[in-house]
């Protein structure tokens, strides 16, 4: 056991993250080496300047850009649509070892189709899959095998909508392209490398795969609690004692280190290849603006306890309960949270424009910090490829 400070803590997770030397990923290379650190980013369509995966990465990777996202996955498939924590982009090369989760979700999904009157779908799954064979790629809209779904409600309305979503999570589909958010679906066989498909499930039990993804859902973050909290979600993960199960063999195998963080009840618990990561101290100036749904904070408890910053997500909040905006980045600088912001929705033409600004209560602001902020929003702006604001626009909404 390894016991550290608040500050040592902080340091180590923007360290992991690789939030700290903007520079240290560049590129599609950037994009790549990142992605095999966390083997896994949510994904969210909702785009007010940008998707979720998107300002994950345009906070790590040097001269980001959205198409290398989309030729990632759909051209090179060095990355697959999938479900890891919810709905998220994953490495292919992880395809193969996410089979129990296929199967998890796609079990879940029967009821689901029962609950919207959708039952009927389950019995066209042959006659769709025959169809995309020989036509596909096709969205959606192009396929209408079996009439309409017996009720009306949340939910697809056509039943071969409803089979090519059960086909899409069991594996046997995937997504050729995507139209805006609209996916084009095409067999997986055609999709990806035989070597993936054929592979099989890597593990011989399911107590052999837990110990695998409860160890890799760790490395998505760099530093986690047992709590019930958003780093556990999705199938597997988040019950509580059987996970707590896994982590105590996991630390009694030397795979896991338990981390004691002062002031803090609660055990942490980080790879064993990591522990060099914790000596690293964060001598950076940079300021980033943070996803949302970023791996970096998807624990919102540990955000509060080892940052102090308390975040909530109000996109589902009906705006006259909002604290703050319908959808708020948080900004950080260094090692800490010092603000957070409301974009306008950017049309990819206008400057990037702000409809309010934050800062933190016990924030002391410095011009060396609003230039760190000045060369973020320059950042930002190539990112989206507009022209930047104006200094005055961005600093008289924050002075």
């Amino acid at each position: 056991m390894i016991t550290i400070s608040n500050e040592t803590a902080r340091n180590f997770l923007v360290n992991y993250q690789g939030l700290n030397d903007f520079g240290q990923f560049e590129g599609y290379e950037g994009v790549k080496r990142f992605m095999e650190r966390v083997r896994c980013i949510q994904y969210d369509p909702l785009n007010v300047v940008g998707r979720n995966p998107d300002l994950v990465l345009q906070s790590r990777v040097r001269g980001y850009r959205q198409e290398m996202l989309y030729d990632l996955l759909y051209k090179e498939r060095f990355l697959v649509d999938g479900f890891d924590k919810v709905i998220s982009i994953i490495l292919t090369e992880d395809y193969p070892s996410m089979a129990r989760i296929r199967k998890a979700t796609t079990d879940e999904l029967v009821g689901v189709l029962e609950k919207r009157g959708s039952s009927e779908a389950l019995t066209i799954l042959d006659e769709t899959l025959a169809y995309v064979r020989e036509n596909g790629p096709l969205p959606a809209n192009r396929i209408d095998i079996g009439g309409r779904a017996e009720k009306g409600g949340w939910g697809h309305s056509k039943l071969s909508s409803a089979a090519l979503d059960y086909l899409y999570h069991s594996g046997k589909l995937g997504i050729h392209s995507k139209l805006k958010t609209q996916k084009v679906y095409d067999l997986s066989e055609r999709l990806y490398p035989p070597e993936i498909l054929s592979a099989g499930e890597p593990f011989s039990d399911e107590h052999e795969f837990l110990r695998w993804y409860v160890k890799r859902r760790i490395g998505s973050i760099g530093m986690v609690w047992n709590r019930n909290t958003g780093a556990w979600l999705w199938h597997y993960l988040y019950s509580r004692h059987p996970r707590e199960e896994i982590i105590r063999e996991l630390v009694a195998d030397g795979e896991l280190t338990v981390v004691r963080v002062e002031g803090v009840k609660e055990p942490f618990y980080i790879r064993r290849e990591d522990e060099s990561l914790l000596g690293k101290s964060t001598e950076s100036t940079t300021a980033q603006f943070i996803a949302p749904l970023d791996n970096f904070i998807w624990d919102r408890g540990i955000t509060e306890e080892i940052f102090g910053f308390k975040y909530s997500w109000e996109v589902y909040t009906p705006a006259a309960k909002r604290q703050y905006g319908y959808y708020v980045l948080p900004v950080l600088y260094g090692n800490r949270f010092i603000a957070r912001f409301e974009p306008e929705k950017n049309n990819g033409k206008a400057p990037l424009a702000i409809k309010n600004w934050w800062w933190e209560k016990d924030i002391t602001v410095t011009d060396e910090m609003l230039a760190a902020v000045g060369d973020a929003f320059r950042r930002f702006s190539d990112y989206l490829g507009v022209p930047m604001m104006k200094n005055e626009d961005w600093k008289g909404i924050m002075l």
